[in-house]
């Protein structure tokens, strides 16, 4: 009989089964260092200008056809926005990218970041399905919320303004059960993907692991990782008060020191 040969072998390392649905080791870093990771993260960004500008613009593009949305549609510009911001780990893909480069002492193009996928493309591929679900499961649960009291206010409101005039308007047990809710999928997206994507990029780990590793990383690191996430808030609430032209700036800058932070997390 003749031997049959296989035609299509991808020679591409793959975790060992022993290290499939485990984590990796973390460790205890203290709250001064997100000043380090920023500060790390403007080098990258520095060193990496065109492409990681490029990033900014392209966030910044997309901010504004979401804000163009939100005036026409205050409500679904509210839903979309959120959305974005879920999504907002794995669109820093790129970035991310960039910044292994240079760690490596390599500068790579934009369109060469954009490749960053290749790397771990199972891995990461899931875990854009798991935030799409998140994102859809949060527009649902708003969706129930709002439905619920939908009696007491108007959706159909010409602006954002209207539109909060009519939330707020509700009552407090609306908006606490609204925003309440909003927080608690913020807080989910963050403890599982803090160094979630960073990770399935630089390691040959399962979504597993990587998501258990970020949550043994705020669980070790409350106060630190509580920290960083106030001060993503704040650069990404600049970005967005400065019509989203400050995205151009912070969101890369943002995901550039997001990359240090997991270099200094996980072992």
């Amino acid at each position: 009989m003749e031997q049959y040969d296989a035609k299509y072998v991808i020679d591409a390392p793959a975790p060992a089964v022993d290290l499939l649905f485990t984590s990796q080791e973390v460790q205890t870093v203290a709250p001064h260092a997100v000043s380090r990771w920023l500060s790390q993260g403007w080098q990258d960004f520095q060193q990496n200008r065109s492409a990681s500008l490029t990033y900014g613009v392209i966030f910044a593009i997309v901010g504004l056809v979401l804000n163009w949305i939100g005036i026409k549609y205050p409500a679904a510009g509210v839903a979309t926005t959120s959305g974005f911001l879920i999504l907002g780990p794995f669109l820093a893909l790129g970035l991310y990218e960039l910044s292994r480069q240079s760690e490596q002492g390599k500068t790579i193009s934009f369109m060469e970041s954009t490749q960053a996928m290749k790397h771990n493309k199972f891995g990461l591929g899931i875990y854009a399905f798991v935030l799409m679900l998140v994102m859809i499961f949060w527009i649902c649960a708003a969706v129930i919320v709002v439905g619920i009291f939908s009696q007491n206010f108007n959706l159909q409101q010409d602006t954002y303004t209207g539109l909060l005039q009519s939330l707020f308007g509700s009552g407090p047990t609306f908006v606490l059960s609204f925003f309440g809710m909003g927080f608690v999928f913020a807080v989910l997206a963050y403890i599982t993907g803090v160094v979630t994507v960073p990770m399935l990029l630089d390691r040959k780990v399962d979504i597993v692991t990587a998501m258990n590793t970020s949550m043994r990383a705020v669980a070790k690191n409350p106060a630190t990782l509580a920290f960083w996430a106030a001060v993503i808030v704040a650069l990404i609430g600049i970005g967005i008060l400065t019509f989203y032209i400050g995205l151009i700036i912070t969101m890369p800058l943002v995901a550039h020191a997001s990359w240090h932070a997991y270099r200094d997390l996980v072992k």
